[in-house]
């Protein structure tokens, strides 16, 4: 003769089914913020690391070309290489002149400055195009977006002047900005929430922290420049 569960064993089971679901929800969740921990460090890390290879891109071909003083500056939250980008359109500079591999500034007027030359190692190429840097004896600027490349009168992000009859070299430009790390007007790491840069005498030092959510990664290295 056949009988129904009693209600103990029914209370008995759905304990058990209810500690088993507990248990299964709990391990679900500390999988699943594994997972998000991993996630957020990775991408953390992707933009460290995607910023040290184009660093380090930079600083190798630092301004080989260029004056001895006029390799680094730093300000701020900005950092100023001197040098070119190598793109699709540019390949860089080329030792295919004798120096001076610079210009000279003929005259400055308001947010503005006229340039000598603006093919430093003489390629028939302008060195100098919109969203780049300049170093000048005094200081460095940001080429205005809308600036014309060739145009020996280039426009620049900024109201304070650099003086007539200085030196100035094209420098490739990074500027931490509220959603992260920008090279030459362009997004590098989006992660980066803290970026510092201080130059003495030949060696570079730049300390970066990137932050995803609760999740940090950071990272100081020291560059000798050659």
């Amino acid at each position: 003769m056949n009988r129904g569960s009693s209600l103990i064993e029914l209370m008995v089971a759905l304990t058990i089914a209810s500690i088993l679901l507990l248990g299964l929800y709990f391990m679900t969740a500390i999988s699943s913020k594994k997972y998000t921990d991993l996630r957020e460090g990775y991408l953390c890390m992707q933009s460290i690391r995607n910023t040290i290879v184009h660093l380090n891109h930079d600083l190798v071909q630092c301004a080989y070309l260029l004056p001895q003083d006029m390799k680094v500056l730093c300000q701020d939250n900005e950092l100023f290489i001197a040098g070119l980008p190598v793109t699709s359109r540019h390949s860089g500079l080329e030792i295919t002149g004798s120096p001076p591999y610079y210009s000279k500034i003929l005259s400055c007027s308001e947010s503005a400055m006229r340039l000598d030359t603006i093919d430093i190692d003489h390629d028939s190429t302008p060195d100098f195009w919109a969203d780049l840097g300049i170093i000048t004896g005094t200081g460095a600027y940001t080429i205005n977006h809308g600036y014309s490349r060739g145009n020996t009168c280039i426009a620049l992000c900024s109201s304070v002047r650099p003086q007539a009859g200085e030196r100035a070299v094209p420098a490739i430009h990074y500027e931490l900005k509220d959603d992260g790390l920008y090279r030459n007007s362009q997004l590098l790491a989006e992660n980066i929430g803290v970026f510092t840069a201080s130059f003495d005498s030949h060696k570079i030092q730049v300390y970066l922290k990137a932050i995803y959510n609760e999740t940090q990664r950071e990272l100081q290295f020291a560059y000798t420049l050659q």
